[in-house]
């Protein structure tokens, strides 16, 4: 999207006055609940050959359904039981994500991007709600996308999103009614596709929205270790898949340029049951 010079002191201001009130609403308008990652606008912004690194943050919590479990228990290597395990709910899987975004303009109207984060998770009570609780060391998180433009006018671009990352969570499972802690693991892979138009609103100051289709799959593994009655320990490993159905929502956000090739950005996602607040800062070159 061309960038143009700033209007008046004025008008600008009061853009920023609504924008820091509207951004107040959203965070005092009650927790996070979904894990999505910021989408930024729908649009490729960038002119070919330049690259725009960005630091982005978000905080966000969401329930897992835990499907098609199996458990396995070995003694000294060897299989001692196995079976079917009842399928359960992670509710609130709160986790908090700081990312490196770097994006590239391939073409006049598309953008490609990686993503790359430090990431942590935390849980309590609600897996077996026998009073556990869970904290993630921190773990990486990678993903990318593409972004393109499809129809350009004066003060209205329409464009779309295309995004899929890959996250674990690794850490210790702990109930004060256990007499070992559990070792749990979690693999999440999101894909988000997402429509949508950014539209001018004053000079320096754009906002966006549209709708989005979430998908979400992985896998989550529970291994503890008790005391066999015949001496020696005894590994139950426990495994499920994770399968959401698909989720469809809607996102709006504005981006504020702060100075040359320098913006803030700042995003709401809702779907029916949930909902996601983001920011980023981003950087030309």
């Amino acid at each position: 999207m061309k960038r143009g010079k700033s209007l008046a002191k004025p008008e600008k201001t009061r853009g920023f006055l609504l924008l820091g009130f509207a951004f107040a609403f959203i965070v005092s308008s009650g927790p996070v609940a979904l894990a999505l990652d910021p989408l930024g606008p729908p649009t490729a912004s960038q002119k070919p050959g330049q690259f725009l690194v960005g630091l982005e943050y978000s905080k966000s919590s969401t329930d897992l359904q835990l499907n098609s479990g199996k458990w396995i228990e070995t003694y000294y290597s060897s299989i001692n039981d196995s079976g079917e395990a009842i399928s359960l709910s992670l509710s609130d899987f709160e986790r908090t994500n700081t990312y490196v975004n770097i994006e590239y303009g391939a073409d006049y109207n598309w953008d490609i991007f990686v993503r790359m984060a430090s990431t942590e998770a935390e849980y309590g009570d609600s897996l077996r709600q026998q009073g556990e609780s869970f904290v993630s060391d921190a773990g990486p998180m990678i993903g990318g996308g593409v972004r393109a433009i499809f129809l350009q006018e004066s003060y209205i671009e329409i464009g779309g999103i295309a995004q899929v990352n890959w996250a674990r969570y690794s850490g210790t499972l702990n109930s004060p009614l256990w007499d070992v802690p559990h070792f749990v693991e979690t693999d999440l892979m999101e894909v988000q596709l997402a429509v949508g138009a950014t539209y001018k609103w004053i000079e320096g100051i754009w906002v966006y929205g549209g709708p989005f289709i979430h998908f979400v799959s992985g896998e989550f593994t529970d291994t503890y270790v008790s005391e066999a009655s015949t001496g020696g320990s005894l590994i139950s490993e426990y495994t499920w898949d994770i399968e959401q159905d698909s989720m469809y929502g809607g996102y709006i956000g504005t981006q504020v340029e702060l100075s040359r090739d320098c913006y803030l950005n700042l995003e709401y996602q809702m779907t029916p049951s949930a909902s996601a607040l983001g920011a980023s800062f981003v950087l030309g070159f």
